[in-house]
């Protein structure tokens, strides 16, 4: 367990779901303890609220589950939207990508991620294409969330058919990934980020 008095996200090396907070924190300039480990020990289990990684501590706050973890920290730092409305629309869009596009790649088909692609991509790319922004008038988690997704489709390559997300097809997705990396806490972090096989 960390002592620290700064907050520490705890998960595997490799990206995976972690890799949403760990853009974010990056991105908002939030120092933090980024604790990696290969495998959920019985020490480690016996911490962690339902069993599993990753894990965010800030100070007395114990929370688990990837996208909770996110909307806490984007709530907690103004990056929710500005009003009401416009944070239950990003939650749609970050509920979206949990629910119905991560789900998919426990058993990655091409019809089914043509279709989704599709679907929820080309849905993103005209809302840049029409607004600039997801949501609101300014950047904010949702946009971080697509372009986290977008990016990790890339990574992973063939496997999850990461050939149907071309640049020339999703051009403002694209705008949105050279926007984030631009950002100086993001490029240091990708910078120092290793080498990973997810």
């Amino acid at each position: 367990m960390s002592t620290s008095s700064i907050p520490s996200l705890t998960y595997f090396q490799g990206r995976g779901l972690g890799q949403y907070s760990r853009v974010l924190l990056s991105y908002l300039g939030i120092p933090f303890e980024n604790i990696t480990v290969t495998e959920i020990s019985d020490a480690l289990r016996a911490t962690l609220p339902y069993g599993q990684l990753p894990i965010y501590r800030d100070g007395d706050l114990i929370l688990s589950q990837s996208s909770t973890i996110a909307r806490y920290i984007a709530k907690k730092n103004n990056f929710m939207g500005k009003t009401l409305e416009e944070e239950f629309l990003i939650d749609q869009i970050v509920t979206s990508i949990h629910s119905d596009i991560l789900s998919a790649f426990s058993n990655p088909t091409e019809e089914k991620l043509t279709k989704l692609y599709e679907k929820f991509f080309g849905s993103f790319e005209k809302k840049l294409q029409e607004k600039g922004y997801l949501v609101g008038s300014s950047v904010s988690l949702a946009d971080l969330y697509v372009y986290v997704t977008f990016d990790y489709i890339k990574f992973r390559g063939e496997a999850y058919y990461s050939n149907l997300l071309s640049d020339e097809k999703y051009p403002k997705i694209v705008e949105l990934k050279k926007f984030f990396e631009s950002n100086e806490g993001v490029a240091k972090y990708i910078k120092e980020r290793p080498e990973t096989k997810f």
